[in-house]
């Protein structure tokens, strides 16, 4: 009796792949058995990270995602290299803390550059690649602040809400080519996302005591690959608070407002 074929190895690729959830998420689905592109802007750490993982099972794509020759550039390589491809992992973001009356107008474009028009081009240019898969799947890593937003990170939030939003207008645009379109949005992680982010005085770091380690998220990527759904947050409370402030902002606001101790408004207050 012979024995039954093997599947072939999941070709993903993975943006923000250098450090934090990127990496951890390559790792992961290489221990898995995944094929991996590893994409982003730091060349030198992507080969490191390759040759951790085995250069026969990665791919390296240095890419900037604010510039949209480079994305196509990129996504050709991975086509000539990878055949085509099974996940895409949206995962490359910045951050920027900030009160809005302290914007800075560059880091301002920067940052929705990333994380909208990159993360959409990335998208655009995947679809033929994603469209050779027999189970084809996008993850796009959002956050719980997409929902809710918070002060001090209005711009970082309404960038993750339009992830969110991208992801919900894709789930229909693309169900005709079988394409499982998934949003993930993580909680505070533990990574050195806010070791390189513009950080004013006023604006305290955020405590990582509580945070989930990047594993977690790779974790839960690996599992929405596996069995894809819609939407997954992996802080249930954050979801009831981007419910409430639905139902109820003004309470939101408060609850929001003690929970990250930021000064919370009274009835009084608003108008």
């Amino acid at each position: 009796m012979s024995a039954a074929p093997t599947a072939p190895p999941r070709r993903a690729l993975v943006t923000g792949a250098s450090s934090g959830i990127g990496a951890a998420t390559a790792r992961l689905l290489v221990e898995h058995g995944y094929h991996v592109a590893l994409l982003a802007r730091g060349e030198e750490r992507l080969r490191a990270l390759s040759t951790e993982l085995g250069v026969e099972r990665t791919l390296v794509l240095p890419c900037d995602l604010r510039d949209p020759a480079a994305i196509e550039r990129a996504f050709a390589r991975a086509r000539q290299r990878l055949g085509g491809l099974d996940l895409l992992v949206n995962n490359a973001g910045l951050g920027y803390r900030a009160r809005v009356e302290e914007l800075d107008p560059e880091l301002l474009r920067q940052t929705f550059e990333t994380n909208v028009n990159g993360l959409l081009l990335a998208c655009r240019a995947a679809l033929p690649l994603l469209r050779t898969s027999p189970r084809p799947v996008v993850i796009n890593v959002a956050s719980v602040v997409g929902r809710r937003g918070i002060p001090g990170q209005a711009v970082y939030s309404a960038s993750k809400a339009a992830v969110v939003s991208i992801g919900e207008a894709l789930r229909l645009e693309w169900a005709r080519d079988r394409i499982a379109v998934c949003t993930l949005s993580p909680a505070l992680t533990a990574t050195g996302f806010f070791e390189t982010q513009p950080n004013p005085a006023r604006l305290a770091p955020p405590d990582l005591a509580r945070a989930d380690p990047a594993l977690r998220v790779a974790e839960a990527i690996l599992a929405l690959d596996r069995a894809p759904r819609p939407e997954h947050s992996l802080r249930r409370k954050w979801s009831w608070l981007a419910l409430l402030s639905i139902l109820a902002p003004r309470l939101s606001d408060r609850v929001l407002a003690r929970r990250i101790g930021f000064d919370a408004p009274t009835p009084d207050d608003q108008p």
